[in-house]
């Protein structure tokens, strides 16, 4: 017996190690504003979401023709303003993960994180990896999985999805384009506002939200109403995940 013990010990100490890092705590993410359809989408169907209700980690997710919904993360000190025709997934298995996005577009908002929490905030999409260090930036993602960055404030470190090439600092008044496979383009002045990106105006990409174009790079910021608020649909809906 004096022999098997410290052999069981060291063996499991082994396998322990073998296991790798542990998979991050699941997320929260609120439902703080939703105009017109925020729908979850499982196995078994889809299920209308209001403004109060909750999605956890590995939720898929979609807004509606014409709809829009914003998402709040408190633990990472995130909130998400999701544009229509949106498909997204929640944080999963990879670390750091926010959301990846599909295909349609949002507007990220960070705030400061607790002093000492140094904890990676990245969006995903078919083309490009997000990091950012406190900032705002909207987010288009095209049909064929291309990628629009623009930044409103802060700096947005993006790569290409598959690793390769270097990352390109994208800093406030600057946007990118990450086609599949390729590095992203140089940073290039966007002359736009949130409140324009919110109502669909793009810098040249392909307008998903059905809003009007702005005519080019550079150009003049249009004012606008404040964009980061979303109409509300009436509360008194379920709660998903908990």
């Amino acid at each position: 017996m004096k022999n098997i013990i410290p052999f069981l010990v060291v063996a499991m100490t082994a396998l322990g190690a073998r296991r790798g890092p542990e998979p991050e705590s699941p997320l929260d993410y609120e439902v703080v504003a939703v105009k017109r359809h925020l729908v979850l989408v499982t196995d078994s169907g889809e299920l209308q979401l209001e403004t109060g209700d909750h999605a956890r980690s590995g939720d898929s997710l979609r807004t509606g023709s014409r709809s829009s919904a914003d998402l709040e993360v408190a633990e990472r000190a995130a909130r998400f303003h999701i544009g229509t025709k949106t498909r997204f997934r929640l944080a999963h298995e990879t670390p750091g993960v926010l959301i990846d996005i599909e295909r349609g577009s949002l507007r990220a908002i960070f705030g400061k994180l607790p002093e000492g929490d140094e904890s990676e905030r990245l969006v995903v999409t078919p083309s490009a990896v997000l990091a950012v260090r406190g900032t705002e930036y909207g987010v288009e993602v095209e049909k064929d999985g291309d990628t629009s960055v623009v930044v409103f404030e802060g700096t947005v470190e993006v790569r290409n999805q598959t690793g390769t090439g270097d990352v390109v600092r994208v800093q406030a008044g600057q946007s990118t384009r990450i086609r599949k496979g390729r590095p992203p383009n140089a940073p290039s002045p966007h002359g736009l506002t949130s409140g324009d990106w919110d109502q669909g105006r793009r810098t040249g990409s392909s307008n998903s939200g059905g809003g009007q174009q702005m005519p080019g790079m550079g150009n003049q910021p249009r004012q606008s109403g404040p964009g980061s608020q979303s109409p509300s649909s009436q509360a008194g809906s379920r709660q998903h995940g908990g």
